[in-house]
Formats: structure tokens, C-alpha cells, sequence
């Protein structure tokens, strides 16, 4: 029997997806109002690859291969048989109950009634560093206890170094989601030779912390990167304070018709957003690198990384014509140039049809005062979390070795 599952109505790259993107759409501020989302994912894989906003800990990586070796383990047994499903619900109370309280723990609030399993979405990454080989699907069963319907892949290898699971495991888990010295070194030998020309393997090798780093580029160690991974880094940052002038006008449109609709549950949208807009202009204006960002070069690394983004014509002609505004820097009175504000209102009707704020009324009834308007940051909160957790392994005291 198996020791990985998927949804049986979709490819565990199309669930992968989905999921994100509610996740996404659980926080308000990062929803992709204007449709740029082709652009900020291919800028997300080519700083972060193998991530998504689904990673929470680390040690993840190496407790759903342990879940797996577990199930694989049992799977002589006619009674004791265990699934890997059974596992990880089982390892989820086990986390918990190592570390009450602690940030990250899947099913930390569900318990093994949680719908999400590290094994899912972990699945991608997990494959993409080299810890866990695709399998391939063999057929259908119904779980028992589960009460649904899953598809099963034929047995998956694990890594061979995978260090060894710590002893009592899943019934306990001695350490909870935290790395020994052992695995963090392990887990960032994975990461780096998976990905050795990336943002993420640079930093993660870096002698520079992460905490209170707010953006990817505000790291040290961008100062160290090679040419070409700075030139990335560069793209995304302004592609971010770019585009994070769009998602703001976007935001003000939508405050002048709310008020103009005396519609009082958030408080003065309009003069906060033009406050807003101000800032952002004195950003873009005083950005060094700003008038001389090659645009033509941006394009063919996102392209590169991502090549459908090449047929989403409609996109490209929608950024291009914002990115030229912001490269001249034409951002001095663009809360009321009429030509901007059309081209906003036109991209999110386009994208959404009836369902556009700024022209469904029962929509702009609901809005709690942020739609999109938070900068892309390209996971980066996810990404700190997880290189945070390795730093902090590599420098623990080991003692569970």
C-alpha cells in the first residue's frame, strides 16, 4: 500500500494551487485585485522556489517523511496496517502536545479533524528539495474514518540520509516542531543542493539573521548576491513598489464611490488612501534605481520562469502601461490623472465582470477598507520563517542527538 494521498477530483499541482490561492484569499490585503498574480508567482519561484504561503515550520520536511516510513513500516500488518493519513493525525496531537502554543503547528486549533494535511501541502516542496521522489498513482480506495475518497500513489522513496525519526515516534516527538542541529544541517544541505543559484540558498547560507528583516531585498546579504540573482532581487522590488502604486489608486476609487455612498463603517478611506498615494510617490521618486530599470530585461526573466505568462497579453499590455509611468516617474498627481484611473477601472472590470467593487454595489457594501492594497512581499514571510528555523537548529545545543 501507499504512504501519500490527494483529493480524487484533482492532480495534487492543481489541489497545491488551490489552496494557495484561498489562502491568499483569507487575507484580505493579498488579494490579486488587478490580475497580476502570473508575475508575482514566477518572481516568488525564481527568489523562493520550491515555497508557498501553505509552509509553516521546518521540521515538516522531515516529520511527513518520517509519517511515511511509519505507515510503510506497518503495512505488513492485516489489523495494524497504518496509513499515512492515520499517521499524521496522530503526529499533529503528538506536535501539539510537545509544544503547547507554539506558532505553526497544523491542526493546532482542529486536532485530527484538521482537512489539511502537512503531506499535502507540503507535497511540492517536498519533491522540488529532493526529499521525497513524484510517485505515481495506482488507483483508488476509501479510507476508513475518513469519509471520503482519496487517491492513492504507489510507495514513494525517501531520501536515504533522512535522518532518523526520534524514538517513541508518532505516539510523541521529542523537540515538537523544532529542529536538532543534526536535522537543520541536513534540511539545509537539501534546500541548497536543490536550489543552488537562488535567493533562498544564498540567504539560508548567509551569516545574517532574518528576524526583523521585512522585505526580501532588505536582507544583508542581497549585498553579496551574484549579478544576476541581484538583478532578480532588483526586478522584484520594484515590480513590488510599482504595482503597489496600482493596488493603492485601485483602493481609492473604490473609497470615493464608498463615501459617496455615505457609507460610514470605514473611517475617511478617501483621505487615507490619497495620504497613501503621497508616500508611495515620494518612495518611487527618491528610489535610485528607479528611472534606470531595464523593464525589456524584467520581462524575459519572468517569462523565462514562467512562459504562459508570455499568451496573458492583456496582462502584460496592463503592466507595461503602469510600469511606464512609474520608470518616468508620472506619479507626482496620479490620484486624479483621469488616463490612470481608467486604466485601473478597466483591468479589475475586465477581471471580475460583475463582481467588480467599483461597479457592484453589494460589494462595495462589504468592503472592510483593504482590497489587494498590501505590498508583494513574494512569500517572504513564509520563506523567513522556515530559514529562521533552520538558523535556529544550526545553533541549538543538539541534545535530543
Amino acid at each position: 500500500m501507499s504512504s501519500t494521498l490527494r483529493w480524487l477530483d484533482f492532480s495534487a499541482e492543481e489541489q497545491r494551487r488551490t489552496r494557495e490561492m484561498l489562502r491568499l484569499f483569507e487575507e484580505k490585503e493579498s488579494r490579486d485585485e488587478l490580475g497580476i498574480g502570473q508575475v508575482r508567482d514566477a518572481f516568488s519561484d525564481l527568489l523562493f522556489p520550491g515555497t508557498s504561503v501553505l509552509l509553516t515550520r521546518a521540521r515538516y520536511f522531515l516529520i511527513i517523511p518520517w509519517c511515511g516510513q511509519y505507515a510503510d513500516s506497518t503495512a505488513h500488518y492485516r489489523r495494524g496496517r497504518q496509513t499515512l493519513d492515520m499517521v499524521e493525525r496522530k503526529a499533529l496531537v503528538a506536535l501539539k502536545a510537545a509544544a503547547p502554543g507554539e506558532p505553526g503547528i497544523i491542526g493546532a486549533y482542529a486536532g485530527t479533524a484538521v482537512k489539511n494535511l502537512p503531506s499535502v501541502l507540503y507535497k511540492q516542496a517536498l519533491e522540488r528539495y529532493g526529499i521525497a521522489r513524484p510517485a505515481v498513482e495506482s488507483g483508488v480506495l476509501a479510507e476508513e474514518g475518513v469519509g471520503e475518497h482519496v487517491t492513492r500513489d504507489a510507495p514513494g522513496q525517501w531520501v536515504s540520509s533522512l535522518p532518523a525519526a526520534p524514538s517513541g515516534f508518532p505516539d510523541a516527538i521529542d523537540g515538537g516542531v523544532r529542529l536538532s542541529r543534526e536535522e537543520a544541517r541536513w534540511l539545509q544541505d537539501q534546500i541548497t543542493a536543490a536550489t543552488p543559484d537562488s535567493y533562498l540558498t544564498h540567504v539560508l547560507l548567509s551569516d545574517w539573521l532574518v528576524e526583523g528583516v521585512e522585505w526580501p531585498w532588505s536582507h544583508p546579504a542581497v549585498e553579496t548576491a551574484p549579478a544576476e540573482m541581484a538583478a532578480v532581487v532588483d526586478d522584484a522590488e520594484l515590480f513590488s513598489l510599482a504595482m503597489h502604486g496600482a493596488a493603492l489608486l485601485y483602493n481609492l476609487l473604490i473609497s470615493e464611490w464608498y463615501e459617496s455612498k455615505e457609507l460610514s463603517n470605514v473611517a475617511d478611506p478617501v483621505e487615507a488612501y490619497r495620504e497613501a498615494l503621497a508616500d508611495w510617490a515620494d518612495q518611487v521618486l527618491a528610489h535610485p534605481k528607479r528611472n534606470s530599470w531595464d523593464t525589456g530585461a524584467m520581462w524575459r526573466r519572468v517569462m523565462r520562469q514562467n512562459p504562459r505568462v508570455e499568451g496573458n497579453v492583456r496582462a502584460r499590455r496592463f503592466i507595461s502601461d503602469w510600469l511606464d509611468v512609474f520608470v518616468r516617474g508620472e506619479v507626482d498627481s496620479l490620484a486624479d490623472d483621469h488616463a490612470l484611473r481608467q486604466l485601473i477601472k478597466q483591468r479589475e472590470r475586465a477581471i471580475k465582470g460583475a463582481q467588480s467593487r467599483l461597479a457592484n454595489e453589494k460589494l462595495l457594501r462589504s468592503w472592510a477598507g483593504a482590497s489587494g492594497s498590501r505590498r508583494l512581499a513574494y512569500r517572504w514571510g513564509n520563506v523567513a520563517g522556515l530559514i529562521a528555523d533552520i538558523h535556529d537548529g544550526l545553533e541549538s545545543s543538539d541534545a535530543r542527538a
